[in-house]
């Protein structure tokens, strides 16, 4: 070994041993903990970044509102940006630090586009998708560890959007309406089951299995590559909702134990187009305002089914004017 060789080993041992030097240490419960979203109930609890925008949020009302502190730690696959999320009056609050000053962002609820929650077993993510205070599209994204989910499930319920009916729904026969995927894909039953409100009503669903293109065969075998996950779709009295078997995220870890919701106010839809593609697949594109929008890929074999769900969704809309 020359010289420089033992020169350079030298100093990388240096470089390690200096950072362990400065690394905290933590046991691996506290470390875990670093990635866990947690509620704020107090102003006690409240972080001094945050109290004095927090505190003119509250204003006069004397209203606490429901909190969420986000984490923050560079473990996380990348780093994730600590930020407090409020709701308070049909609006969420999303303030945060930027470039040394905090921002807060302002979505009312019934300027959000669509809502987008995912997960890969201990790595969970929600982003909110809409027209900001300002009139801009905006996006929100908050990380957290999966152990923490249900702190959120309080928010995203009051920003779905509420029943607008005189009749009553019988929430276990809706949910009965996806007992035929248990032998198709019993994990996207699972997960339409605990997507839908107990007040929902199921319009309409199109199952999409797995869809594969080969790439290359060697020695009488085929090699494929996913081209599109499977996916559910359903249509309810009052919203469409997107469901993917795979995160497709670069922070979701092993995409075969994700999942990506997306909850699409049916009110928030433009327009709803479909287009054939030259690998003889259909694009599904849903249109929201702003010039915004999300696409689903699809089998041609599926093109009845989608004109099924394209003509339930045309009913609906035309309910909602009458």
């Amino acid at each position: 070994m020359t010289m420089a060789v033992k020169g350079m080993l030298g100093m990388v041992l240096r470089f390690i041993l200096g950072v362990k030097a400065r690394l905290p240490l933590l046991s691996a419960a506290e470390q875990t903990k670093l990635s866990w979203a947690r509620a704020i109930r107090s102003y006690n609890e409240i972080p001094e970044l945050y109290r004095s925008s927090f505190e003119a949020l509250v204003g006069d009302t004397g209203k606490f509102p429901y909190a969420v502190l986000t984490p923050s730690y560079a473990g996380f696959i990348e780093r994730a940006k600590e930020k407090l999320v409020c709701y308070l009056d049909a609006k969420v609050y999303v303030l945060e630090e930027v470039g040394g000053m905090l921002s807060s962002t302002c979505y009312p609820v019934e300027d959000i586009s669509y809502i987008e929650t995912g997960k890969a077993l201990l790595q969970s993510w929600v982003k909110i998708r809409g027209t900001a205070g300002s009139g801009r599209l905006t996006t929100s994204e908050f990380k957290f560890n999966t152990v923490t989910e249900q702190l959120f499930t309080p928010m995203l319920e009051r920003i779905r959007p509420a029943a607008n009916r005189s009749r009553e729904i019988d929430p276990w026969l809706e949910r009965a309406k996806f007992d035929y995927l248990s032998s198709l894909n019993l994990k996207l039953m699972n997960y339409a089951r605990r997507s839908v409100m107990s007040d929902e009503e199921v319009v309409y669903l199109i199952l999409q299995p797995e869809i594969r293109a080969e790439v290359v065969r060697l020695f009488g075998h085929s090699f494929f590559r996913t081209r599109c996950s499977p996916h559910l779709s359903i249509l309810t009295d009052r919203e469409l909702i997107l469901i993917q078997d795979g995160t497709g995220k670069p922070w979701g870890g092993d995409l075969k134990y994700g999942g990506v919701w997306n909850y699409i106010p049916l009110n928030k839809i433009t327009s709803i187009s479909l287009t054939g593609r030259q690998d003889d697949l259909l694009t599904l594109s849903i249109h929201l305002p702003g010039d915004d929008g999300l696409d689903c890929l699809f089998s041609v074999s599926n093109r009845p089914e989608i004109d099924r769900l394209l003509s339930r969704f045309e009913a609906i809309s035309k309910e909602r004017f009458v």
